[in-house]
């Protein structure tokens, strides 16, 4: 049964049309007759041989294998995939970071791992003893440097997000720190409007009079006020603003 949890590379693949003969419709039609046969030419990781079969058989085993758990589904969808864009055209996509244009080693330390079926950065990072004595001299450093480029870029992702995450706080952050600055101001400005009364909105009291004088007092009050001024109690018939008069006087 397949180790789901195994780091292997699927094997490189690539397509091809060759003309063979039909020889049914030869022998019906006494010559020969040629018919364009989709191949799949399938490298071990690895390795110089080459395996050709029949693009439809190939895919059926690989599926069979699939259903025995012997190969990942992802790696028969790769397959798959692959075939039908080679079909419409279109080149066959690599599984993983090319080679070609990856800056971190030389153009011709890429060319030679090209030459040896190393197509991608991942393939690179997981070469076994085989591919690494195939490479040569230098082929652990190359396969550190595969590894450590590739660990980068599995921590930019969370790194990526946590950087985000603090700069969304740093802005809520200046957006509250503008608008307390700006309600400072406003209490600043509001403390100085306090401050600067307009000279008509003074009240000037009269000689004699006290702040309290100007309040409301219940008639008991001032009737004691006008005696104690007067020595009598007012008039019963004297209104309170005639009272209020007489001791402002």
């Amino acid at each position: 049964m397949l180790d789901m949890d195994r780091k292997e590379r699927p094997p490189y693949v690539r397509f091809e049309r060759v003309a063979v003969e039909d020889v049914p419709a030869s022998k019906a039609a006494g010559r020969c007759v040629m018919k364009d046969v989709d191949f799949a030419l399938v490298t071990p990781p690895y390795s110089k041989d080459i395996f050709k079969q029949e693009a439809k058989d190939w895919l059926v085993e690989m599926k069979r294998a699939v259903d025995a758990q012997r190969l990942p589904p992802e790696w028969y969808k790769q397959f798959v995939d692959s075939f039908d864009a080679w079909k419409r055209g279109q080149e066959v996509p690599l599984n993983g970071t090319p080679i070609r244009g990856w800056g971190v080693i030389s153009p011709a330390h890429q060319e030679n791992l090209i030459r040896l079926n190393i197509l991608t950065v991942e393939d690179l990072a997981a070469m076994n003893a085989e591919g690494q004595s195939r490479v040569g001299m230098g082929a652990l450093d190359l396969q550190r440097k595969a590894q450590a480029w590739l660990e980068q870029l599995q921590d930019k992702g969370p790194l990526t997000m946590k950087v985000s995450a603090l700069e969304s706080e740093n802005d809520l952050l200046r957006g509250n720190i503008s608008t307390l600055e700006r309600q400072v101001q406003e209490l600043q400005q509001a403390v100085r409007a306090m401050g600067h009364i307009p000279q008509q909105q003074v009240v000037t009291l009269s000689p004699g009079i006290n702040p309290t004088d100007i309040l409301d007092e219940p008639a008991e009050d001032l009737a004691k006020q006008y005696e104690a001024k007067f020595g009598k109690p007012p008039h019963h018939r004297m209104k309170e603003e005639t009272i209020r008069e007489a001791l402002a006087e």
